[in-house]
């Protein structure tokens, strides 16, 4: 392991022979057959990484904009907190079906915005460099989660927006949002209900992003844990190696 880091170093920044250490410093592996494991080169760490983090952003994009992705799963967008007590207030008030309309709205916004993460993504595994290689493989879980919330993350919010935007008025969020506060304002300031105001777009932008890096998340761990995720023959090479390093 300290050759490892040694070779890393000297590979990051720059030293001349920078190759033949770090072969030196991660000659073999054993994997779990007890067989002996050449270790991956730098173009097929960097390919079987790319593969990774692709094959992560492309399932959870794909599971969370189909329809339900967002209202029928663990990342369902629920009212905002400072909108509950009016959204109680209007729902004894009979009121219940519009403060559903409103929550499903909000979710359907989410699930149309996320088609266009996937070209920001893309931009993000194209940049990758080796260093950042490096730090993925042989980080924790999240690092590849982590190096997209770097790179990504202000990008990602600044691209939602203006979609979910055009979604919340495709999806009658404010028709719904106006219904329920025309109907229940009078008697919510009477009752001394507050009347929050929330920038919905803000709002349902945030809890995307915030979803679409738990579920890449999700897939970078399954890909180091599991064999069985290895779609590819060099993600098993390279991953494989790494994984039976830190066993």
């Amino acid at each position: 392991m300290k050759k490892l880091l040694v070779g890393l170093a000297c590979l990051t920044s720059g030293c001349v022979g920078y190759e033949e250490t770090i072969n030196e410093a991660i000659q073999v592996g054993q994997n779990q057959m007890g067989q002996v494991s050449a270790a991956p080169s730098q173009s097929e760490s960097v390919s079987a990484t790319r593969q990774a983090l692709e094959k992560g952003v492309t399932v959870g994009i794909n599971m969370l904009q189909k329809e339900g992705g967002f209202s029928q799963s663990m990342h369902r967008i629920l009212i905002p907190a400072e909108m509950q007590k009016m959204a109680q207030f209007a729902r004894s008030a009979g009121l219940g079906a519009q403060v559903d309309n409103f929550e499903k709205s909000l979710n359907r916004a989410a699930e149309q915005a996320m088609s266009s993460a996937m070209p920001i993504f893309k931009r993000a595994i194209t940049q990758l460099t080796f260093q950042d290689v490096v730090t993925i493989l042989t980080g924790p879980d999240q690092a590849a989660t982590n190096y997209f919330r770097r790179t990504s993350e202000q990008q990602l919010l600044d691209t939602f927006k203006p979609i979910v935007a055009k979604a919340t008025q495709q999806n009658n969020v404010g028709r719904y949002y106006n219904q329920i506060m025309t109907t229940i304002k009078p008697a919510a300031t009477l009752a001394g209900i507050p009347i929050a105001t929330v920038n919905l777009d803000e709002y349902v932008s945030q809890k995307a992003s915030q979803a679409l890096f738990t579920e890449i998340g999700k897939q970078e761990k399954l890909i180091r844990d599991n064999p069985v995720e290895r779609s590819t023959a060099l993600l098993q090479k390279v991953f494989g190696y790494y994984a039976n390093r830190k066993s």
